[in-house]
């Protein structure tokens, strides 16, 4: 069952999204600002926000721009439910990092309707949950590594990286099949990122006792997981 937390300062909205929500087979969890979303967020993430734009306090796009910024929390889809309708906050919010945008008044079908076609997009990760490679284990939910019993703190992106080699066990897998998976399509940065994040990601992997090698390059072409 996927857990959604919904940021509304309006208690008649907040009912209807419960109600609907939870009637449609959801665990939803109601949050009036966002003091209460992240002292609940200190122990839970979920699988999606519901956010208004004009909060108390802190409103919609701060908190995105909060959540967008902590390894464990950016993945996490966003839909924006929000009274603001012009084309130029629905860019804003999108930009931001908001995966959709629904404007109030809304209908309760396309509420369930944008709710479920937003966590489609993102059942493959939840549909392996645990990824293990030797003594190593992936927990793609809770967004932790740990080999061997030592837990590994890995940024978004090295997390990501990860996650795909231990996918591809001692297969090469190209440079642009990574970008790809990690970045996206639509990627335009310079390819020595790829690098980076690889170099950094070694160094953290050799600190629990692994050697350099067991992420191999395969120059000019991508890499290896040997494990």
């Amino acid at each position: 069952m996927a857990l959604i937390f919904s940021v509304e300062d309006d208690q008649n909205i907040q009912n209807v999204i419960r109600i609907a929500l939870a009637n449609s087979g959801y665990d939803i969890e109601l949050f009036p600002d966002a003091k209460t979303l992240f002292e609940r967020l200190k122990s839970t993430v979920p699988n999606l926000f519901l956010l208004d734009i004009m909060l108390p306090e802190m409103d919609g796009i701060e908190i995105i721009k909060k959540l967008k910024i902590h390894s464990i929390w950016e993945k996490v889809p966003i839909l924006v439910i929000s009274a603001k309708t012009s084309e130029l906050d629905k860019v804003v919010g999108l930009d931001t990092g908001a995966d959709d945008y629904l404007v109030k008044p809304f209908g309760v079908l396309e509420l369930i309707s944008r709710v479920k076609a937003i966590l489609r997009r993102v059942e493959p990760e939840n549909n392996e949950p645990i990824l293990r490679a030797g003594k190593m284990v992936l927990d793609t939910r809770e967004r932790t590594c740990v080999y061997q019993g030592i837990s590994i703190y890995l940024t978004a992106k090295e997390f990501s990286l990860l996650k795909e080699f231990m996918k591809n066990p001692n297969k090469l897998i190209t440079r642009d099949e990574i970008i790809n998976a990690v970045w996206g399509y639509e990627f335009m940065g310079e390819s020595r990122t790829l690098d980076v994040h690889i170099k950094e990601l070694r160094q953290k992997l050799a600190a629990t006792g692994l050697a350099d090698e067991i992420i191999e390059t395969i120059r000019g072409v991508g890499y290896k997981f040997r494990i």
